[in-house]
């Protein structure tokens, strides 16, 4: 079963398309003291991440630890155990590394990330190596979801305002990713990203590829524009909203009840 195959399986099991964020900041966790032992520090952060899997597993079909969160405070073997928790409740787990190397870098990075057991990670296509690294990925048994377009401000010089023979460079990577058959697309939900730009990305790569979109919930990203323009193979990111709510159940819960009314 390829990647997409394995986000369709979540996503109907499931019903959601919800893709919560597992990037513990211990300044936001209401904790009574920070503290600075890495020992302790580990464990809460372990904690944090198994304790949120156990409470939205009902209710969302994927976890995304990023790496700038998880990698340095937890150790492989905890990393491992976290991706083994939510394939347990049958979610599907992405690393969001945004790895963009030359072609023997990124080929160690997937193996890695295989042996950590992911299922997909998100790729920068700054290196230009699209289909090298898909065809890398899809040796190791794991998709590749590259940056498209971003919605923090300054992706606009890079992404939009930069020109490939005319063309948008989010709209060449598009192209590059239908050509090499890579998973999916991050697309954002806010900003300065439209509704053409995201029907144009999907009319490009096609019905198949998962898009990846970040910005709902506390970055205040809109779920109709995205369910109007980005298709069904479609996953919605949240990440603060649901990691930091006083009842995270309850908040997964609400978004993917929010969020299947208007798929409905």
């Amino acid at each position: 079963m390829n990647f997409i195959e394995k986000y369709e399986k979540a996503r109907d099991e499931k019903n959601s398309i919800i893709s919560v964020g597992l990037d513990p900041s211990l300044e936001k966790m209401n904790l009574t003291k920070i503290p600075t032992d890495i020992d302790e520090i580990n464990q809460i952060i372990f904690d944090f991440c198994m304790s949120l899997i156990e409470n939205t597993q009902e209710y969302v079909c994927a976890i995304k630890p990023n790496t700038q969160f998880v990698l340095f405070p937890l150790t492989f073997n905890q990393i491992r155990k976290i991706n083994e928790k939510a394939h347990k409740y049958g979610l599907i787990s992405i690393l969001d590394h945004k790895i963009g190397d030359i072609g023997s870098s990124n080929d160690s990075g997937l193996s890695w990330t295989k042996k950590a057991g992911f299922d997909a990670l998100t790729f920068s296509p700054f290196a230009g190596n699209i289909r090298e690294a898909t065809e890398q990925a899809h040796k190791h048994s794991i998709g590749l979801i590259c940056l498209t377009l971003m919605s923090n401000p300054q992706s606009v010089w890079v992404q939009k305002d930069s020109l490939n023979n005319g063309m948008p460079l989010y709209e060449k990577i598009a192209y590059e990713i239908k050509e090499a058959g890579t998973d999916g697309c991050v697309v954002g939900a806010t900003g300065h990203v439209t509704d053409d730009n995201i029907r144009k990305i999907r009319e490009i790569v096609g019905d198949k590829a998962v898009f990846l979109c970040p910005g709902v919930g506390a970055q205040g990203g809109n779920i109709e524009k995205l369910l109007r323009c980005a298709g069904r193979n479609t996953l919605i990111h949240i990440g603060r909203s649901i990691m930091y709510a006083n009842n995270q159940k309850n908040a997964a819960m609400e978004y993917c009840d929010l969020i299947n009314k208007s798929r409905r």
